[in-house]
């Protein structure tokens, strides 16, 4: 089976149209009808319906088309490994990592090691802690940038190794007239009958954000949830609460708003460098790894 004809499968599966696909693949016409029909030769049954001349992908087209998607993603893998045996400098890493940390973290490791490695490829997939740790253990990345799966421990996997990096102090973050604003530091105490604005219950900042009112002794009165950082603090600017948040490069704050730094005991967030915990990574991504427990704190 030739993983062309399984590429050319994912786009008649969007267009639904031969006419379409073979236009967008700059083939001819009858070249995609062809391989269309080899591998339903070859898969034992229609893919598309045919209705009134147009295509309608069906259920065996469904299954055909996810596991040729990922057969793809394969052989694309297995090229750019091989590729980075023959030329070590270069290669591709696919990172994941915690949405917060897009903001200032990520670009930052990316742009020192780019320095040093500019032929290295990096593929991003940002989302929650709990969706990065499955995305490990499927194979999806090759490490991510995170924080702990649950505040005061490493990620409960056995699966997956953490290593910690870098250590953040987390802030109260408040408008700039709040009565909080001009505190030098603040215990969370202090904020108890604060809205807060804060992230999705799945985020690690939410996690922290909770273990830390409790530890406080309260329950956080949660006005605003949101996936962003940069969003809390745009809320919090307008006055509708406060939030917790690492404290912020000085390039990354927002007007209108004081990072006030927490005193409270286990006020930080530490992130770190999870992996899978067996199996072999390619040179490139041991040399990623090398460079970031070297950069450690």
């Amino acid at each position: 089976m030739d993983d062309r004809d399984l590429r050319w499968l994912g786009v008649l599966a969007e267009t639904e149209n031969v006419s379409l696909t073979a236009a967008q693949l700059r083939v001819p016409q009858p070249t995609v009808s062809r391989a269309l029909a080899r591998l339903e030769r070859e898969l034992g049954a229609p893919l598309f319906d045919r209705v009134g001349g147009r295509l309608r992908l069906n259920a065996s087209g469904s299954v055909a088309v996810a596991h040729a998607q990922r057969a793809v993603q394969e052989i694309d893998t297995a090229r750019e490994r091989i590729a980075e045996l023959r030329h070590p400098e270069r290669g591709l890493i696919r990172m994941g990592f915690v949405a917060s940390l897009g903001e200032s973290v990520v670009p930052a490791v990316l742009n020192r090691y780019r320095n040093q490695a500019p032929e290295v490829r990096f593929v991003l997939q940002e989302g929650h802690s709990n969706d990065i740790a499955t995305w490990l253990s499927e194979g999806r990345v090759d490490l991510a940038l995170m924080g702990r799966l649950r505040p005061g421990a490493n990620p409960d996997r056995r699966d997956i190794t953490w290593t910690p990096i870098e250590r953040q102090r987390l802030c109260l973050v408040v408008a700039a007239d709040h009565r909080l604003a001009r505190h030098r530091t603040v215990d969370l105490a202090e904020a108890a009958s604060e809205r807060f604005i804060t992230f999705w219950p799945r985020a690690e900042l939410r996690l922290l954000t909770e273990h830390l009112c409790h530890s406080a002794g309260f329950t956080p009165d949660v006005a605003l949830q949101t996936g962003e950082v940069a969003t809390a603090r745009a809320l919090v600017a307008a006055g509708l609460g406060v939030a917790v948040v690492p404290q912020p490069m000085s390039t990354a704050v927002t007007a209108g708003t004081v990072h006030v730094p927490l005193s409270d005991p286990d006020a930080e967030r530490r992130i770190g460098i999870a992996r899978p915990s067996h199996g072999q990574h390619s040179p490139a991504v041991s040399r990623f790894l090398a460079f970031l427990e070297a950069d450690a704190e």
